[in-house]
């Protein structure tokens, strides 16, 4: 399991606009093959609302191949396109980028790795061609 997370600010007048674009944008995901595809807004303490407005994007694909598959997906379809103009216009991205308010992650799963692994273990002596570390976030 691959697990792709986007955080950035969403501004306290722009909550409504951004709670219908990630709707919207869920329904788009989901035609292209994203079957997860989450969106939080980080709390203060005891629960009250987060005063930063930082939002984070959780979207879960099978592998690497799956969220490639939608990523291209997303690049050629108009929908998703417009909606991550819109966002991006209504998020101001470029200027969070710029101040490092956008942040991007990538998790792969530590326990399917471990058990992939265990189970393809080499005998004596025997070494897995090309086998590297499982890469954490990049």
């Amino acid at each position: 399991m691959l697990l792709q997370t986007n955080s950035y600010i969403v501004p306290r007048d722009k909550q409504e606009e951004h709670a219908r674009l990630m709707r919207r944008f869920k329904q788009v995901l989901l035609k292209l093959g994203c079957e997860h595809f989450e969106v939080f807004e980080q709390t203060g303490p005891n629960w009250t609302p987060g005063e930063s407005g930082r939002c984070v994007q959780l979207m879960r694909f099978r592998d690497r191949k799956h969220q490639q598959h939608v990523q291209n997906a997303e690049r050629t379809d108009p929908a998703a396109q417009a909606i991550i103009a819109e966002l991006s216009e209504l998020l101001n991205m470029p200027l969070q980028q710029q101040q490092g308010f956008f942040a991007a992650g990538y998790y792969q799963s530590v326990l399917h790795e471990r058990e992939t692994e265990s189970a393809n273990k080499p005998t004596s002596g025997e070494q897995i061609e090309g086998s590297k570390p499982a890469p954490g976030m990049f």
